[in-house]
């Protein structure tokens, strides 16, 4: 597997497992109990492939960004690849979100056959903003922090492991 690939696969899990985690974090901070988590689970927790769909791709279009630059002329740090990486991610994690969601939904309503699909649907655009939102205020330093690192690993196995690899 090449670094581009390993570097988009780890993306995509690390989106996911950040996803999850902001789940429970927000169950938690809420006061809701382990009981009541089993209601709204579903709905949930399908920003998490949105999520590791965005951050994948995200990665995938920023490493060969950077493949396609003269890269004698133009240094990247592992920040700046980091940045570019996780500010991406956050672009397409709306519309991928709120496509995944509709997905989910239209799939449900075929197979339960109860209640109209207009209606399912509605709520689609505000759970994709309120994704956005807390994927902004509970992702967004904890994904930039640990991309830096994933970044610097990627930079070094690319460039080579010389002092130089990754800054």
């Amino acid at each position: 597997m090449t670094a581009r690939k390993r570097l988009a696969w780890i993306n995509a899990v690390v989106a996911a497992v950040l996803a999850v985690l902001a789940y429970v974090v927000i169950g938690v901070l809420s006061g809701a109990g382990l009981s009541s988590w089993h209601r709204n689970a579903g709905a949930s927790l399908s920003v998490a492939p949105a999520a590791a769909m965005a951050a994948g791709l995200a990665s995938w279009w920023v490493t060969a960004w950077w493949e396609n630059v003269d890269r004698d002329a133009r240094k990247w740090t592992a920040f700046g690849l980091a940045l570019r990486t996780v500010g991406l991610s956050f672009l397409l994690f709306a519309p991928l979100a709120s496509a995944w969601m509709a997905l989910a939904e239209s799939v449900a309503y075929l197979f339960s056959g109860t209640g109209g699909l207009g209606e399912a649907l509605a709520w689609v655009p505000a759970i994709a903003v309120y994704a956005v939102l807390f994927g902004l205020m509970l992702g967004a330093l904890p994904a930039l922090c640990i991309e830096y690192f994933l970044c610097r690993r990627f930079l070094r196995q690319a460039r080579g492991f010389g002092l130089e690899g990754a800054r």
